[in-house]
């Protein structure tokens, strides 16, 4: 199977990029006129260079300093950076800026290529040398090889092609899906909606779905190339173009992100670690590099290091992923993204949280979470939130201590949220002695809890002697229900029969009750069989003597007023809307009652 590494070529403009790229691969990248015209790439070009056994894909980004936006798009998801430098003119104010923009991404991976050497003398190439070596020695563990390169010089060019064959393969992060942060977008006769981009996470089928975050939408694939080959699957690591379906060219943008449905929430914040090159000032409106997105930003400082990014719209983003700060004229720095999703916190205990992020650890960054969320966690967001699978996050919740791990539901609940529950049980028995408690009932009155969770409370419950247990359910020693089939039928039938012509909707009655929804169910599946409720709709049943005796005044107004509509049907019951349109449309189910835009008359015999 063919090895892919994609590499970025980048530098001061004119230093000779575009003119190497196609020494090594005979691709052009300047393929529009005014680009061709002007000698300069504008913006990203993609190539690659294969040998069979490996494909470097190259993106070729803009050296201007005004097309900084480019190269920060084509700079995300590069596995080696090849920093052009020419040896006529040296270090200049791009090369520095694109080596910032690279250290800020992460790019630890550098080849230095010394272009047009054939221009000057072997002491000048020494002395651009040692300028180098001072340069890389200002970032932190930036690894670099230099090579000497003219483009006229064929011994030169493939030198510096086999060591780019020789790179060592990069292992890329997998969150167990994939994203795609769009760069590029095309319209191709006879195919309709293109779009390229690297394939930062996971792998990519042709036979998925794609969803777009910022449409809200699933997206179709007609087809999938990876360097100008048609294939069945893209990996992560890749360049890849899709060929969608089911959208226009028009309502993509760069910087949409594709990723699979459901694995990714979107917030108008998130919280950071920074690293600037200059001082930023508290709350000023900045320019955010994230992938090929591009907005404003508020930089809200919670301290020296460590910031709250707001967005006007929200944005998708995972644990660790790394982002670049500008201005209209400079790199003002970047940095990392810890807490992708919003979370309610006090500042305190938030700045813990982003140093314990910080330093990787997990384990400590849980137990801040569950004392911000007294109603537990969920872990079913795992990889956004820590960038680990849903399993490492289990086994992490596991090692704290008195806390509740529902691993079928993946939610984790601090000692708070047992006590919380507790006192809702203690509550509902107070209110009705003779609640059937379950752990559907307290998933059905509380949306935050689980049933093994609330499982799991009952039966302590029961061991403390607090409850009884009888049947499937849970009761109060005080309970006085005998056979709970009988207590359920003739309660519920005698509450329906009590509530007339305006009985309460189901769930409700059930609510009313404290009794779950399955179990009331079959009570009115039970009913209804026996023809002793009528269903109208799914949210109301009657009785049905009630439901004869309102038939009949019905038509009794009829006879008397010539029709019955809304109107006067309201007139004669002061039913609520819901009430009076059920009954219009039964009414209309029989064979004698003609409908005239909403009018109901007797036909004539």
């Amino acid at each position: 199977m063919q090895d892919n590494l994609i590499l970025g070529t980048m530098g001061h403009i004119d230093h000779g990029k575009t003119s190497l790229v196609r020494a090594l691969n005979g691709f052009w990248g300047d393929e529009r006129r005014e680009e061709q015209e002007r000698g300069i790439t504008l913006d990203l070009s993609f190539s690659n260079l294969s040998n069979g056994e490996r494909n470097i894909a190259f993106i070729d980004v803009p050296g201007h300093e005004k097309l900084v936006k480019n190269m920060i798009a084509g700079a995300f998801g590069l596995d080696y950076a090849m920093l052009v430098v020419g040896a006529n003119e040296g270090i200049m104010p791009q090369t520095l800026e694109h080596l910032r923009i690279s250290s800020l991404l992460g790019i630890s991976d550098f080849v230095v290529v010394l272009s047009k050497v054939d221009l000057v003398d072997s002491a000048a190439i020494t002395e651009l040398k040692e300028q180098i070596q001072s340069l890389f020695a200002k970032f932190l563990g930036l690894k670099y090889r230099i090579f000497e390169v003219s483009i006229h010089n064929k011994i030169s060019v493939e030198n510096l092609k086999n060591a780019l064959f020789a790179l060592p393969k990069k292992i890329h992060r997998d969150l167990g899906f994939f994203r795609y942060y769009i760069d590029r977008i095309f319209v191709i006769k006879g195919s309709g909606c293109v779009v390229s981009g690297t394939l930062l996470d996971g792998s990519l089928l042709n036979s998925q779905k794609v969803w777009c975050c910022n449409l809200g939408r699933l997206l179709g694939i007609k087809n999938i190339q990876c360097h100008g080959e048609f294939v069945n699957e893209a990996k992560s690591g890749q360049r890849v173009a899709l060929n969608l379906s089911g959208v226009s060219h028009s309502e993509l943008k760069r910087g949409d992100l594709l990723t699979k449905k459901g694995y990714l929430r979107g917030f108008d914040r998130v919280e950071v670690v920074l690293e600037t090159f200059v001082e930023i000032p508290h709350n000023v409106e900045v320019n955010f590099f994230i992938g090929a997105l591009k907005l404003p930003s508020r930089v809200l400082f919670l301290s020296e290091k460590y910031a709250t990014l707001k967005f006007k719209s929200p944005i998708y983003s995972v644990f660790n992923e790394r982002f670049i700060l500008r201005d209209d004229k400079q790199t003002l720095g970047g940095g990392r993204i810890l807490s992708p999703i919003a979370d309610p916190m006090k500042k305190s205990q938030k700045l813990e949280f982003l140093e314990l992020l910080d330093k990787g650890d997990l384990k400590g960054a849980f137990e801040i979470l569950l004392q911000a969320h007294k109603r537990g966690f969920g872990l079913i967001s795992a990889s956004q939130r820590f960038g680990i699978a849903q399993n490492e996050a289990l086994e992490i919740a596991k090692k704290i201590p008195q806390c509740f791990v529902n691993e079928k539901d993946l939610v984790v609940y601090p000692k708070e949220a047992e006590e919380l529950l507790r006192g809702i049980i203690l509550a509902i028995l107070q209110k009705n002695p003779n609640a059937l408690l379950s752990a559907a009932l307290l998933c059905q009155k509380q949306s935050w809890v689980a049933n093994d969770f609330a499982q799991s409370l009952l039966d302590k419950l029961t061991k403390d002697g607090i409850l009884c247990k009888k049947d499937s359910f849970f009761v109060s020693p005080k309970s006085e229900i005998g056979e709970i089939g009988d207590y359920l039928y003739h309660t519920i039938y005698s509450l329906l029969q009590n509530q007339g012509f305006e009985p309460m909707a189901p769930y409700n009655l059930y609510d009313s009750l404290d009794i779950d929804r399955k179990s009331g169910d079959e009570v009115y599946k039970k009913l209804t069989k026996e023809k002793k409720i009528v269903r109208l709709n799914h949210k109301l049943f009657i009785c049905t003597h009630s439901l004869t005796q309102l038939l009949e005044r019905m038509r009794e107004i009829i006879k008397s007023e010539g029709y019955l509509d809304l109107n006067n049907f309201k007139a004669h019951f002061n039913f609520s809307r819901k009430y009076l349109i059920a009954y219009l449309d039964y009414l209309d189910s029989f064979s004698d009652i003609i409908n005239t835009n909403g009018k109901r008359t007797l036909k004539q015999c």
